[in-house]
């Protein structure tokens, strides 16, 4: 990252990233807990008597506490901070796991599916990692004079 002057960006880039940041995680836990799944033969909420909307609405909670941690830390960022902001990765992953554990308590889940699930686990890993990715694409449109990746038929045009 250059030591000099930052480039700016605007509440609409930001909202952007934030909206492909969640779309990511949304599919990056998809594919997590569908693997999770296969090899481990169990679903993530298997309880007969947990309602058909308690899962779906405790991670639709979480996947909005993410986007507004998302966008906490974009102002972080644009306020100065070059490095990541380890507090809000940690705290939001660790949310993510206690939202997914005490909603699901709530929605009647058993504490295999909540506490000691490998699911709860993989959830609050996406959710940091999705966090840390944000961080990163964001602080090198902010913090570094390199120009927008092309692909390789954009740049041909500029050698020829």
């Amino acid at each position: 990252m250059t030591s000099g002057s930052r480039r700016g960006v605007t509440r609409g880039y930001v909202g952007g990233l934030t909206a492909a940041a969640a779309i990511a995680a949304t599919a990056l836990l998809i594919a997590v807990w569908g693997v999770l799944a296969l090899t481990l033969d169990r679903e993530p909420v298997s309880s007969e008597h947990v309602p058909r909307w308690g899962a779906p609405l405790v991670l639709v909670l979480a996947l909005a506490a993410l986007a507004w941690a998302l966008w906490q830390q974009a102002l972080v960022l644009l306020r100065g901070r070059r490095g990541p902001a380890w507090g809000h990765i940690v705290a939001l992953a660790g949310g993510a796991y206690l939202l997914w554990c005490l909603g699901g308590m709530l929605a009647g889940m058993s504490i295999d599916e909540t506490w000691v699930s490998p699911f709860a686990a993989a959830l609050a890993l996406v959710w940091g990692v999705v966090s840390l990715l944000f961080w990163a694409v964001l602080a090198r449109r902010v913090y570094t004079d390199r120009p927008v990746p092309k692909w390789p038929w954009e740049r041909r045009e500029e050698d020829g």
